[in-house]
């Protein structure tokens, strides 16, 4: 029997599907780009339907990139 999915990505695990570090991940979270987070029981926490989003959305970017790419133009 298969394990469903997660519906909740912690920052390493978000981190190691799009290859960056968790630092630019915290990084990106704390300047408010990228998909939305939770903060749950101390650690962020990304619901998995907006990370979807997200990346739909970042279709032919990289995610990071244009996160940062946005926050620089703030």
């Amino acid at each position: 029997m298969e394990t469903p999915h997660p519906t909740m990505l912690s920052q390493q695990e978000l981190a190691k599907r799009w290859s960056r570090s968790v630092s630019a991940i915290g990084l990106a979270s704390a300047l408010g780009v990228g998909p939305r987070c939770v903060k749950s029981g101390g650690q962020l926490q990304y619901p998995l339907e907006d990370i979807q989003r997200y990346e739909r959305a970042c279709l032919f970017f990289d995610p990071a990139d244009l996160a940062f790419c946005s926050a620089a133009r703030q």
